[in-house]
């Protein structure tokens, strides 16, 4: 492919899109895991397991927002 230094090719950083998408996955995820082990836990499957996803939603958005609003 070469050296493009200089030939106009620019790459946009992808960072925070990257960080922002794998934190909200992640965060639903893992809510919703400790949803379930709390659930078998408590015999309380359902319900625990919709609160676990609930919770992963808020703060994975909570930290969408806190990435894409993030001042450099």
């Amino acid at each position: 492919m070469g050296d493009l230094r200089g030939r106009g090719f620019r790459m946009k950083p992808t960072g925070p899109a990257a960080v922002a998408g794998w934190s909200l996955s992640g965060s639903i995820l893992g809510c919703l895991f400790i949803g379930y082990v709390v659930g078998d836990y408590f015999d309380a499957n359902p319900a625990a397991i919709v609160i676990g996803l609930f919770v992963g939603v808020v703060v994975g958005f909570y930290t969408l927002a806190k990435t894409m609003w993030l001042k450099k």
